[in-house]
């Protein structure tokens, strides 16, 4: 009989102290946010999405290059490369 108000005690005190832990993690996030939040408040909202919008446009304006033809010029099928031949 002991045994179960043992249990019984144990299940108590483990409800109660994951239900403190989780309030404690709960309150620290809130502050977190809070404290975030005021010192993000004159930030313009958008200038992150201006930012990847720049970047993108930087990489849509680079020109991608060719490989060069290597020295020797062109190989027995006639063509600038050799992935392009198809005779063997």
């Amino acid at each position: 009989m002991l045994d179960a108000f043992r249990f019984a005690w144990f299940a108590v005190r483990t409800f109660f102290g994951v239900g403190a832990l989780l309030l404690a993690l709960y309150a620290a996030m809130w502050v977190f946010v809070k404290i975030h939040s005021s010192a993000m408040g004159n930030v313009d909202p958008d200038a992150a999405s201006r930012r990847v919008m720049s970047y993108n446009a930087q990489g849509i304006k680079q020109v991608r290059k060719t490989p060069a033809v290597p020295q020797g010029g062109t190989d027995n099928c006639g063509a600038d490369r050799v992935v392009t031949c198809d005779r063997h």
